[in-house]
């Protein structure tokens, strides 16, 4: 997911501000900051759970 993320802020980042093209490209990048955000709590939710297992 974090390469996906990564991948479509990339292209978004070279759409707009290099080839500057509009429109639905910034769907790519709510995709990206979507799915980076979700890996973000899951992650603290993971790591969160195992500190409170007692591990």
């Amino acid at each position: 997911m974090w390469a996906i993320s990564a991948i479509l802020f990339i292209l978004w980042f070279v759409l707009k501000f290099l080839l500057h093209k509009g429109g639905f490209i910034h769907i790519l990048l709510l995709t990206a900051i979507s799915i980076f955000v979700v890996q973000c709590i899951a992650y603290r939710k993971t790591r969160y759970h195992r500190l409170s297992s007692g591990r």
